[in-house]
């Protein structure tokens, strides 16, 4: 089988999953790093509790998710206006320690929830940066034939930690550490994990490209411009579904601790069950996978996905009906996105593949941070009965999304016979 023009291969002539100059020990800094930075982040999925102690509920965590808004999606900007501006290891250095300051003054806070929303900013801001620029980080490392697979070694590193978080913080927060010295931890976890970026940085080679003055205005699309081509374009359609994907990940994650608790059920279920699947699904079935159509593949994980979410408005208080929907929700949300966040790249153009995932990374960050605003309203309004409704019409708009262009493919292919 012949290779394709430029495509990086073994000695054995078949394609090489990473580039030239990158080995073992680079890969393992940066899942290590991701590993780090996702633990911090699940420690903190118990400030919703920690909001509720302090005399809050739902719908303030709701305004102290949503605090970051403006400056992450800023930050985002200017990202994706200027992706190769600084090395994508250096930024994320940055955005881990800062991170690892607003987990540490966390802890300060005691006289009621309202400061909570200044330190927000920082974690909501700092979150966004990262998880727009870890598969950027991953991308510098991989080939084209590697991307879905280290994705998925990525992303299903990234829910370890978050699941494991929330389960090692509850067990902390009932020893007299507390929350404010569970926080702290975290803190100390996110210096571990910046440590291990720099390691990262150190063993792989900096692949920014060096263009003279006339190629780098070519490429500089103002970032209106590359959005409106963007939207008209096949990308349009999936950074859709990715913003949907934002929706149910931090309803899911952030208000799982109260929505537990409403139901008599214990929310380490919900984090052990999900990431298992997660990691399960990543590790070994995206690999797997690699050889099917990846519109299908995303297109079977998100009606698996949807299915799941429905399942969540009849569990009641049955500890194994709770953990067969949250598995099953792993299973398909923990496929679905990674391939999808693949497929963006893979059908984006040249002029602007470069921008493709810090682009994504905005339209996922901005969901995530927006959308804790109406979680909260609706929770506190309404009820959980609400909010599980609203999230599987979202899941079957994406999967209208992905079905139709499944098949579209069968008709193309089927012109072309």
């Amino acid at each position: 089988m012949g290779t394709k023009p430029g495509e990086v291969v073994d000695s054995h002539g078949r394609p090489d999953a990473l580039r030239p100059g990158v080995g073992a020990a680079a890969v393992v800094a940066v899942l290590l790093s991701a590993l780090g930075i996702s633990t911090s982040f699940g420690m903190l999925l118990l400030l919703p509790l920690y909001v509720q102690d302090l005399g809050g509920s739902e719908a303030s965590f709701g305004l102290v998710l949503s605090a970051a808004v403006i400056p992450a999606v800023l930050s985002l900007i200017v990202l994706s206006s200027h992706p190769e501006a600084l090395r994508p290891q250096w930024v994320l250095v940055l955005a881990i320690t800062v991170f690892g300051a607003g987990a540490a003054a966390t802890s300060t806070v005691t006289g009621g929830w309202e400061p909570l929303a200044v330190v927000g900013l920082l974690l909501g801001t700092a979150w966004a940066v990262v998880y727009s620029v870890m598969p950027m980080v991953m991308n510098e490392m991989v080939t084209d034939s590697g991307r879905v697979t280290y994705f998925g070694y990525l992303t299903g590193t990234q829910q370890l930690g978050i699941g494991a978080g929330p389960v090692l913080a509850g067990w902390m927060s009932h020893t007299s550490l507390g929350f404010r010295g569970t926080f702290i931890v975290a803190g100390l976890v996110c210096a571990a994990a910046a440590v291990s970026t720099v390691v990262a940085a150190a063993l792989t080679p900096d692949r920014r490209r060096a263009t003279s003055p006339d190629q780098g205005g070519e490429r500089q699309l103002s970032l209106l411009r590359t959005s409106a081509t963007l939207v008209r374009s096949p990308v349009g359609p999936w950074l859709l579904v990715i913003a949907l994907f934002a929706c149910l990940f931090t309803t899911m994650t952030q208000f799982q601790t109260t929505f537990a608790n409403t139901q008599g059920l214990d929310y380490s279920l919900f984090y052990v069950a999900y990431t298992i699947a997660v990691i399960a699904v990543r590790f070994l079935v995206a690999p797997w996978v690699r050889r099917f159509d990846q519109v299908r593949v995303i297109a079977i994980s998100i009606t698996v996905m949807l299915i799941a979410v429905a399942s969540f408005l009849v569990v009641g208080s049955n500890p194994l009906a709770y953990a067969t929907a949250c598995a099953a929700m792993g299973l398909g949300y923990g496929l679905a996105l990674p391939a999808t966040q693949a497929h963006v790249v893979a059908v984006s153009t040249d002029s602007v593949a470069p921008r493709m995932l810090p682009i994504a990374g905005l339209v996922f960050q901005t969901a995530i941070l927006a959308f804790p605003l109406a979680v909260g309203w609706i929770i506190v309004q309404f009820g959980y009965w609400l909010l599980f409704t609203v999230l599987i019409a979202f899941a079957i708009v994406q999967a209208l999304i992905s079905w139709r262009q499944v098949i579209s493919q069968g008709r193309h292919l089927a012109q072309g016979a």
